[in-house]
């Protein structure tokens, strides 16, 4: 089954467009974790097991589990395979270098790692992305207009198509017709979301910035939604992984990602009857 195909069934079957983070941090796991064999793969299958019921996808962040050498990747491995079969996976390793390089990438995304999707920093072009697309079950989500604050340095500059991050956006309905891709939007740029949208319709949005870094939900729907009131994957991390340091940790995580996928599918409703 395709990324896409796994997104839209497990949108519709759990009525979510959340898409929780897996980010973890080793000094903000809960304490009483610190004495199984491996803290890290305990607390994320936990979670895991504790939400996911209640979303559209889950992103590993690769940086948190490289920084733990050989070991995060036995982490990330693990955790992988507690997700379900119909969840899909978007690994977060925003990867990109010259064609050769990039293939290989993709095969430790895809083929070793088995993941569904992954994000792409497209600044090096078309020879560079092009090892992504060719994965036709799959799905490159490539950088548009991040949530960071430093994201205005470059991918607001202006060209002769507009600001720059509108040119990556044509760029992705252009490749979009020989390999399947998304965009990267930060809820934190939720007006920028309705001018992506006009420019590619149809593609899936990827959107981080909900809960930590105070995007808001209900302007992500308004502004990011597709003419069915979806295409996006609002993901949420500190936020649903942190909610309690504490043994309850898992139920807290269930009840934030359930109070944002609730928020989500009341904008969804407020939007479809306007």
């Amino acid at each position: 089954m395709s990324f896409l195909e796994k997104y839209r069934r497990a949108t519709d079957a759990r009525n979510s467009l959340v898409c929780v983070g897996l980010d973890p941090d080793p000094e903000r796991l809960p304490a009483h974790l610190s004495g199984t064999h491996d803290p890290v793969s305990a607390f994320l299958k936990d979670v895991i097991s504790a939400t996911c019921d209640l979303v559209c996808a889950y992103k590993p962040n690769f940086a948190f589990f490289g920084a733990l050498g050989a070991a995060g990747w036995r982490s990330l491995e693990d955790v992988l395979s507690a997700i379900p079969d119909a969840t899909p996976v978007v690994l977060d390793f925003k990867a990109n270098d010259i064609g050769n390089s990039a293939r290989r990438y993709a095969q430790m995304a895809y083929d070793a790692l088995g993941v569904d999707a992954v994000t792409v920093n497209p600044l090096m072009g078309t020879d560079a992305v092009a090892p992504f697309m060719e994965y036709q079950d799959g799905c490159a989500f490539l950088l548009c207009l991040t949530s960071n604050p430093g994201s205005a340095d470059f991918q607001r500059l202006s060209t002769q198509d507009g600001p720059f991050y509108q040119r990556v956006a044509r760029k992705a309905v252009e490749w979009s017709r020989t390999g399947p891709c998304g965009l990267v939007v930060g809820a934190t740029h939720a007006r920028e979301l309705s001018t992506v949208r006009r420019i590619a319709p149809g593609l899936p949005f990827l959107v981080p910035g909900v809960g930590a870094q105070m995007g808001d939900p209900g302007r992500v729907i308004r502004y990011g939604s597709d003419r069915n009131g979806k295409g996006l994957l609002v993901n949420a991390s500190r936020s649903v992984l942190y909610a309690s340091s504490g043994r309850d940790f898992a139920r807290a995580a269930r009840c934030a990602a359930e109070s944002l996928r609730v928020e989500l599918e009341r904008e969804r409703a407020a939007s479809s009857s306007a």
